[in-house]
C-alpha cells in the first residue's frame, strides 16, 4: 500500500497550472495526520492536497496520510470498497489557502445503511477467479461490484505494495462506476494486477 500511495502523489502533485502557495508536505504510515516542512509550492500548484487511507480488518483502523502541492486537475475524491472482514477508504481533499492542510486529516464518514444492493463475496488466494455462493449486502454509496485478480497478496492477506508476490482474486462492494476508477487500475499495465470489473450488483429491496 506504500508502494502505491507514493506513485498517487508522484502523479498527481506535479502536474498543474496557475497560481503558488505555501503547503505542508509530510508523510505518515500511522495515523491521519503528519508534521513536515512548509515548502513554497512551484507555479501552477495551486492547491494544498492531503491525501489519507484508512484500511479496517476486523475491526481494528490503521491509516496513513500524505501532505503534498497539488494542482487543479485532481478533484476532492473518494474510493472506498467492502468485504465481510475489511474496509478501505482512500480520499483526496484539497484546499487554496496558504498552509490549509496543516490540521489533520478528517475522512468523510461512510453510511453503514444497507442500499439494497448485493454482490458476490469471494477471496481466492494463488488463483486467477473466485466464485461463490456467498453474498454481501452492500451499504452506503457502495453500489457496485468490484473484482480484482493479480499478484495482489502476501499470504493470504491483500497487500497492493512491495510484500505482495502471490496471486490471489477477490469480489466484493465498491463505489466505483468503473474500472479505471480504481486507484490500483495503473497496475495493470505493469502486469502486476491482471484484472479489475465493475459490474451491477443484485438490487433486492
Amino acid at each position: 500500500m506504500n508502494a502505491f500511495l507514493t506513485g498517487v502523489i508522484f502523479l498527481v502533485a506535479f502536474t498543474a497550472t496557475g497560481k503558488s502557495i505555501d503547503c505542508v508536505t509530510c508523510y505518515s504510515t500511522d495515523g491521519t495526520d503528519c508534521s513536515g516542512e512548509v515548502r513554497t509550492c512551484t507555479k501552477g500548484q495551486t492547491f494544498c492536497r492531503t491525501l489519507t487511507s484508512e484500511i479496517k480488518k476486523d475491526g481494528v483502523a490503521s491509516n496513513q496520510v500524505f501532505k503534498y502541492c497539488g494542482g487543479d486537475e485532481e478533484p476532492h475524491w473518494i474510493y472506498r470498497e467492502e468485504s465481510l472482514t475489511t474496509f478501505f477508504q482512500l480520499e483526496i481533499q484539497n484546499c487554496e489557502t496558504d498552509k490549509c492542510n496543516e490540521e489533520p486529516a478528517l475522512l468523510t464518514p461512510r453510511a453503514n445503511t444497507p442500499n439494497g444492493i448485493k454482490c458476490m463475496h469471494c477471496f481466492e488466494n494463488y488463483s486467477a477467479d473466485c466464485n461463490s455462493e456467498e453474498t454481501i449486502e452492500c451499504t452506503g454509496d457502495m453500489n457496485k461490484c468490484l473484482f480484482v485478480s493479480g499478484n495482489i497478496c502476501n499470504n493470504g492477506d491483500l497487500a497492493f505494495d512491495d510484500t505482495s508476490f502471490n496471486a490471489c482474486a477477490l469480489r466484493h462492494c465498491t463505489n466505483i462506476a468503473s474500472a479505471d476508477l480504481h486507484p490500483f487500475y495503473g497496475e495493470i499495465a505493469t502486469g502486476k494486477i491482471q484484472k479489475i470489473e465493475i459490474s451491477e450488483g443484485i438490487n433486492y429491496a
